[in-house]
């Protein structure tokens, strides 16, 4: 445990010293050169770059915007360090601009020009300030009176797990639908709109991803990022014995396999472990007979996707014909 009486009685008796008084008046001094030299500093002009956020107020609001909705500024200016120092302990510069501020160009084109923009930036920095570059020079905004279109989502997507794992089910999207807004006259013929591609691979558990909607220009969706969660389950292993059927037969032949069941194994997902089998056909046909094969290969109805690494047991059977009268 710190004795903090005990360090604080050392070094008192430290600075009694001849070399403690020596240490104690560096210090001093040191403390005094940092203070002259930052008020000389602080009166030097420099040049500093900001991001400025751009506050759009009071639009209208029937109208939504589709380009420009979250502007910013990067702005270089040249002043006294000491006029600039407000700006570095937290008080970040924002501009507040409003609906009657900007110029309508068009039916659905707003500009905020270069020269007021340099006024509306000056109006922070104050007039001793220097605005050495602004990016960009003015504002476009581009916007829309018609009412939004809901739209599903479709997840455009490449998943691939790991042997032993199977990408379970369908994507789960955060939100049932979006809302899209645009000029088009054409908004109303689509009724989905699309992730961008999302590929994901070697997947060993279920995964969450933030996924950009794939928007055209002049087209805006709110929101525009969806979470999609994609189920990843591992694989079990389970068993169904299947009869037999032999197919293609004649009518006046019966044919007998032996065994007359085959056992069909194969992986699926964990959560569908206790869930109703499908329902698998065995086959084998009467045309793939041959005088010199005693045995016939058994084949299989298509099996659901989630079925994996389907086998047999056994693969092929012998067989006798009988003829009926």
């Amino acid at each position: 445990m710190i004795d903090l009486e005990t360090i604080y009685r050392d070094t008192k008796n430290g600075l009694r010293t001849n070399q403690g008084r020596n240490f104690l008046t560096f210090i001093i001094f040191l403390a005094i050169s940092t203070v002259f030299w930052l008020l000389l500093a602080l009166n030097d002009d420099i040049q500093k770059d900001y991001r400025i956020p751009v506050q759009l107020d009071d639009f209208p609001d029937n109208m939504t915007l589709l380009s420009g909705y979250d502007p910013s500024l990067s702005v270089t200016i040249k002043d006294k360090g000491s006029s600039l120092m407000r700006f570095e302990w937290g008080n970040h510069p924002t501009l507040k601009l409003k609906y009657d501020d900007f110029i309508k160009q068009s039916d659905s084109i707003l500009i905020y020009r270069n020269s007021p923009l340099n006024s509306a930036v000056r109006s922070i920095f104050g007039t001793a300030a220097s605005i050495v570059t602004i990016r960009p020079d003015s504002l476009r905004l581009t916007y829309t009176t018609n009412p939004g279109v809901k739209m599903a989502v479709t997840v455009n997507c490449d998943i691939h797990t790991q042997p032993q794992y199977a990408y379970a089910g369908h994507p789960l999207v955060s939100v049932d639908s979006v809302v899209v807004y645009s000029n088009s006259p054409d908004r109303y013929k689509t009724h989905s709109i699309s992730t961008r591609p999302i590929i994901l691979a070697e997947l060993t558990d279920t995964v969450s991803v933030e996924a950009q909607l794939d928007v055209a220009p002049g087209i805006r969706v709110i929101p525009s990022v969806v979470n999609i969660t994609f189920p990843v389950e591992p694989l079990v292993a389970k068993k169904q014995s299947v009869p037999i059927e032999v197919v293609n037969v004649p009518f006046d032949q019966k044919i007998i396999t032996f065994p007359s069941i085959t056992e069909v194994a194969y992986l699926i997902p964990k959560s569908m472990y206790n869930a109703q089998n499908v329902a698998i056909r065995a086959t084998v046909d009467y045309n793939d007979i041959n005088r010199d094969d005693k045995a016939l290969y058994i084949s299989l109805s298509r099996l659901p996707t989630y079925y994996k690494n389907p086998s047999l047991s056994p693969e092929q059977v012998e067989y006798v014909i009988e003829h009926v009268e």
